[in-house]
């Protein structure tokens, strides 16, 4: 097992510099076509796609990297969901989905960041892929504080989920699905002492609850 997550480590590093020279190269096409005065629309709608293409793989890192090890530690919760709703963009803009971050509370929890952030992202991800061809799409995020826990709840409006057991290992959704991200989001909850499960997904909306106990 530990040799395993450490050739996950190695792997990440490798492929996390690998992209990076190509996020060098995407700046440098910027900032040659300024220079130049060059205003050709598919260049530049084609180095956007690329830069694209290149948070979401960074993304998809991050998520393999929530596999590793858990490091425990006491964060400001609205800067975390701040972060995921940044990550979160690309597949908003890629899907034509509308992303929405209404945080009504701030407090502190002890989690580790990147697998928050990985449970998040991949139910953000999820939802945005279920879309079929609607005017109104949309993906909200929120939190709200019960007592000693505070909730966060990621809704969206696309097609209904069929399946209500949707966390068991192997079952998926998606024609292309593996069935390991949303019963990895969970395990990585449980994990941090959390949980996540499904509220209710109907024709009105779909909605997640992430439970987390906050430090105070």
């Amino acid at each position: 097992m530990e040799y395993q997550t450490e050739k996950v480590r190695h792997i990440s590093h490798e492929v996390k510099n690998q992209l990076s020279v190509c996020d060098l190269y995407t700046e440098i096409l910027e900032r040659y076509c300024a220079k130049n005065g060059i205003e050709d629309e598919t260049i530049l709608r084609s180095v956007g796609c690329i830069k694209r293409a290149l948070q979401m793989a960074g993304n998809t890192l991050l998520e393999l990297k929530s596999s590793d090890i858990q490091q425990l530690d006491e964060y400001s919760l609205d800067e975390i969901l701040k972060d995921a709703y940044e990550l979160s963009k690309v597949y908003g803009i890629a899907k034509a989905v509308r992303i929405e971050l209404s945080s009504a509370v701030d407090v502190r929890v002890v989690v580790d960041k990147n697998r928050l952030l990985s449970v998040i992202l991949n139910l953000v991800k999820n939802a945005c892929e279920a879309f079929e061809d609607t005017d109104d799409k949309f993906v909200k995020i929120c939190s709200q504080r019960e007592d000693s826990v505070v909730k966060v709840i990621v809704s969206n409006n696309a097609v209904p989920v069929g399946n209500t057991d949707i966390f068991a290992e192997g079952v998926t959704t998606k024609e292309t699905g593996s069935g390991l991200g949303l019963y990895i989001a969970r395990q990585n909850m449980e994990e941090m002492g959390g949980s996540l499960r499904l509220l209710k997904s109907d024709f009105t909306s779909t909605d997640f609850e992430i439970r987390i106990k906050t430090a105070d």
